[in-house]
């Protein structure tokens, strides 16, 4: 009976997510604002940790606002708990950039937040915002639909990568 009540509110709280996100949407329409959040990449042997909303097509990792009075690093350790329930400090992250990314009628700015975890975090998606967490490879993750301001950080990622691997081989 607890089981069978905890997803009948799982269920209504993901018909209000993507109700609110409807509402958010025609927002954007008449708006069309800059927001501002944090995002956070955990990273666990090479893999990185995916999420996909319950209200959104696209996937993308642990992110969220930043309340006000907030700064970001406690944002980001806030967020990544609600969504994925991986407890850290603001001491654990590195921030890496922010990064722009423009969703149809919305601009982004994404502070980045990166951890690499030395065992594997215990990942409970809160199957109401958050319905399914995997970590991915990079390959993996190329293949899916991603929100666009992560696009925008793995693609910075993957240009920094390859200066790094140029400079390895000549030797500067």
């Amino acid at each position: 009976m607890c089981i069978e009540l905890t997803n009948l509110y799982n269920q209504l709280a993901q018909i209000l997510y993507r109700l609110t996100y409807q509402v958010l949407r025609l927002w954007f329409f008449v708006a069309r604002p800059t927001i501002e959040g944090v995002y956070v990449a955990v990273w666990f042997e090479n893999k990185l940790l995916v999420i996909r909303n319950s209200y959104k097509a696209s996937y993308t990792i642990p992110c969220g606002r930043i309340k006000r009075g907030e700064n970001t690093a406690h944002a980001a350790v806030r967020e990544l708990n609600e969504e994925v329930g991986i407890q850290l400090d603001p001491e654990q992250l590195t921030f890496v950039g922010t990064y722009t990314g423009q969703f149809r009628y919305a601009s982004d700015i994404g502070s980045f937040f990166e951890v690499v975890m030395s065992r594997m975090p215990p990942v409970a998606p809160d199957n109401r915002e958050v319905v399914w967490a995997q970590f991915m490879t990079l390959d993996q993750i190329r293949k899916l639909p991603l929100n666009p301001t992560v696009k925008a950080w793995l693609k910075d990622k993957q240009h920094q990568a390859s200066q790094n691997q140029n400079r390895d081989i000549d030797g500067r």
